[in-house]
């Protein structure tokens, strides 16, 4: 009996600490000159959290075009601190869509390995920008709030 209480401690003490926090997500839209769309990543938590940061989905997709900036990245959030992890932007005529998937993963223990590595939460920002819009809707700057299991440092 006291060996399987002896395993137990090993498992538990043995496994990496978490704790729940808060991670909210926004994508503000805005124009620039020459009718570009620019795109910006807000990421806040209410803990300090490292994270690999991976963007994906179609991107900014028009009937004549489609422009993405998929990229990946280490970051870190601090506790309270709202920051931009990320930004693009590109010629935009509506009609179109825009679809940015924000994924938040463990941070890897190599950077430069190619392994996979496991999901926190994912934040996904799609709209369809109607034919004659102007003026970008704020619908994807609302915040997406999460509860992640947030790994210790």
């Amino acid at each position: 009996m006291r060996w399987h209480a002896a395993i137990l401690a090993v498992g538990l003490f043995g496994a990496a600490p978490a704790h729940a926090g808060q991670v909210c997500a926004w994508l503000v839209e805005s124009n620039k000159p020459d009718d570009v769309r620019d795109l910006a990543l807000w990421l806040q938590s209410d803990s300090d959290i490292d994270f690999f940061l991976k963007i994906a989905g179609k991107g900014i997709v028009t009937e004549s075009m489609t422009a993405h900036s998929p990229s990946t990245a280490t970051f870190v959030l601090h506790a309270g601190e709202a920051d931009k992890p990320w930004g693009f932007g590109s010629s935009f005529e509506a009609p179109g869509t825009i679809d940015i998937i924000a994924e938040l993963h463990v941070m890897p223990t190599d950077i430069f390995s190619d392994a996979p590595t496991p999901l926190l939460t994912a934040f996904t920002f799609h709209r369809d920008v109607p034919a004659g819009e102007t003026t970008p809707s704020a619908v994807l700057a609302r915040r997406q709030c999460k509860t992640v299991q947030v790994p210790e440092r």
